[in-house]
């Protein structure tokens, strides 16, 4: 195979200010770059503040432990590549290529071989491995992807360098729910911080990948940023967060005090309700599946959202002795 583009011919993106951006800033940055009708590759590093991000062709509600990020300020957006889900922090770096060439699978494996012998050149027993990871000693340091659009390509991934460990674990692990569906599920592997193997300083090993990769730099205008916002707002729609996925079913187990146990079965689609069935050791006092089905449907599945729709409905009418707010915190965990 040939490749007419030198990992190292690459120009360093620099903002014009140092204002703290959401995570779908930096991918719609990618795409605008992406879409420029030069011949030039771009290279950046960012980092942000707690975050989730997971891959076009999954389930959220498979990847992510939604209730521990609402609960730890952890934010969750969705990207336009594929790959798994990944949990990123100032500890994380975000690392961005954007090439001109277009052999892009090949590109892509240079440059994981690339970023793996700049870590070898500091001392670090890197290794590019199988389809999109940089390992340590058999540990996963980063993981990458690529996007394909017509006139120019996106490479991202990761580099954990000082990452908080704890919510990625937390963040990463879906609920206790049972979950069926057909999306694609991710493999976590082990994973390895870069301050466990080198004493480097953060920023000197930032500034290190930049003078290695790139052999000059591209300062952007302020009319630019304003391009860039305006596709980062592609990404904040819930239509896309959610995707267009098939329905699938999600399964809240809990018991309260006087009602005994509930088992609910959301039927979902795009994340909003379709319909609601009961199970458990209850006593039923009338048809609640279809009364809740049919004030809930459509409603994705947050506390304010089924709050409102079920304000001034008396649960425990329909089932002995469960209160409306009971079973919303049933399901809502």
């Amino acid at each position: 195979m040939e490749c007419n583009v030198n990992p190292c011919e690459m120009k360093h993106i620099v903002l014009p200010d140092e204002k703290k951006r959401r995570l779908v800033f930096y991918l719609a940055l990618e795409e605008y770059l992406a879409h420029e009708p030069d011949k030039e590759n771009y290279f950046f590093i960012w980092q942000v503040e707690p975050t989730v991000i997971f891959g076009r062709n999954q389930f959220l509600e498979t990847e992510v432990n939604v209730p521990y990020c609402r609960e730890h300020g952890i934010q969750i957006y969705r990207r336009k590549s594929g790959g798994g889900c990944v949990y990123s922090d100032p500890g994380n770096l975000m690392l961005s290529h954007i090439t001109a060439s277009g052999n892009v699978p090949f590109l892509f494996d240079r440059y994981l071989r690339q970023i793996a012998f700049l870590l070898q050149q500091i001392g670090i027993n890197a290794t590019a491995s199988g389809r999109n990871d940089i390992l340590i000693d058999g540990r996963k340091v980063s993981g990458n992807a690529f996007y394909r659009l017509p006139e120019k390509s996106i490479i991202h991934g990761t580099m954990l360098f000082d990452t908080s460990f704890a919510h990625l674990e937390q963040a990463l692990t879906p609920s206790g729910s049972k979950l069926q569906s057909k999306g694609v599920s991710s493999v976590r592997q082990h994973v390895t911080n870069l301050t466990e193997h080198t004493d480097i300083h953060i920023e000197s090993f930032k500034q290190y990948l930049i003078e290695k990769l790139c052999d000059g730099e591209r300062l952007l205008t302020e009319e630019e940023i304003h391009k860039v916002e305006d596709i980062e707002q592609t990404y904040l729609t819930e239509d896309f967060l959610h995707g267009k996925n098939p329905r699938y079913t999600v399964e809240k187990k809990g018991r309260t005090a006087h009602a005994g146990e509930i088992i609910t079965h959301m039927e979902l689609k795009s994340g909003r309700i379709q319909r609601i069935r009961l199970t458990g050791d209850f006593f039923a006092l009338g048809d609640a599946e279809q009364e809740l089905t049919r004030r809930l449907k459509g409603k994705p599945v947050k506390r304010d959202s089924l709050s409102t729709a079920l304000d001034g409905f008396d649960l425990s009418q329909w089932i002995l002795n469960l209160e409306t707010e009971e079973w919303i915190n049933l399901i809502i965990q």
